[in-house]
């Protein structure tokens, strides 16, 4: 997997938020002015008064530093003011049916004010932008794009019960895109995990496809790879090959954005390369972002039993404990969709 990317495209986006911020904030403003003149007086006079010290400091500065009583005085006074205009507007929004807080910016991530960085390094929604750059130049935006809600056919699964089956494939699949949807609806404040089992060609990656889409579009941070990927590309690659020449920066914010993305979608779990190392560190991902309440989908051609056999007792259990459990089955849809497109071209 290649993570280079145009990080200067990735700074415009962010310059673009800034700047949509303020529009949006002189747009709310423009209204508030109109309605209430009041309120365009008290800002007028906070301004001066927010001038008028920084002046006072600045001169004072100039001059060495020196803090003369009357001075110190004047300064308390200013602030005792601006803090009683500032009270006033709060009233005079609120009698106007605005909240109190109706003019201050409005900004798209709250935490670093979209400037990207906080506390001397990246935040998050600068990591979500990165990885979602990763995504397009890896295609996967156009696999979005092709596989999500709108596009899953439930007229793959058979309406028939199989030997050993209480529902049908159709009526199986069926519950489970209402529980996925469900999900997606309810993110913001269950935060859950889900392991979705099938064989090969079950509609497995599909239907992480559709999940993912739905939580990129509402804003939140998703990291999306095969089992393959973390272990190879992201764990050994930060943990055990530090001298490969690739940035270490770059290595330890994709090692960290596993543990801290808003959820992390592992598919094909079993198929990454498998040693007591591999398993450990999989297991050490898994086991944080429960305690983090970081919310995981993992798909795997494997059931709760070959995840016993194939990793350890430990690790299944951690799942069967804090996982809901997707279990498609069914024809071979990419048989199906093959015989489909023959008997069309006929």
């Amino acid at each position: 997997m290649s993570y280079a990317f145009d990080m200067d495209s990735i700074l415009r986006k962010m310059d673009q938020r800034r700047t949509a911020d303020k529009r949006d904030q002189d747009k709310r403003r423009e209204e508030v002015y109109g309605r209430v003149p009041e309120i365009k007086e008290i800002d007028d006079e906070l301004r001066e008064g927010t001038l008028l010290a920084i002046r006072k400091n600045f001169r004072e500065d100039a001059e060495g530093d020196k803090r003369p009583a009357d001075n110190i005085a004047t300064l308390a006074r200013l602030q005792k003011k601006n803090e009683e205009l500032t009270e006033k507007k709060k009233a005079l929004l609120l009698k106007n049916g605005y909240d109190e807080d109706y003019l201050e910016r409005r900004y798209f991530c709250p935490i670093c004010k979209d400037e990207g960085y906080v506390d001397g390094g990246r935040c998050r929604c600068l990591k979500q932008l990165m990885t979602e750059e990763r995504f397009r130049q890896s295609n996967l935006s156009q696999r979005l794009s092709e596989e999500n809600f709108e596009t899953f056919d439930i007229s793959y699964y058979s309406m028939e019960k199989q030997p050993g089956q209480d529902v049908s494939p159709y009526d199986n699949i069926k519950n489970i895109l209402e529980r996925a949807k469900a999900y997606v609806r309810n993110f913001d404040k269950e935060r859950g995990n889900i392991i979705i089992f099938g064989e090969s060609g079950r509609g497995k990656t599909f239907l992480t496809n559709c999940i993912a889409k739905e939580i990129l579009e509402s804003g939140h941070s998703v990291f999306y790879l095969s089992a393959g990927e973390l272990v190879d590309d992201i764990i050994n690659s930060y943990l055990f090959r530090r001298d490969d020449g690739e940035d270490d920066t770059d290595k330890r914010e994709r090692y960290d954005f596993v543990f801290d993305a808003e959820l992390l979608i592992i598919d094909d779990l079993g198929t990454e390369p498998l040693n007591r190392q591999s398993v450990t560190q999989m297991f050490r991902v898994i086991n944080t972002r429960i305690s983090s309440g970081r919310a995981t989908i993992i798909s795997s051609n494997l059931d709760i039993k070959d995840i016993k056999d194939t990793y350890t007792e430990r690790f299944a259990g951690r799942l069967a404990e804090n996982y809901d459990f997707y279990n498609i089955f069914g024809s071979n849809i990419r048989m199906i969709k093959k015989k489909r497109m023959l008997q069309k071209a006929r």
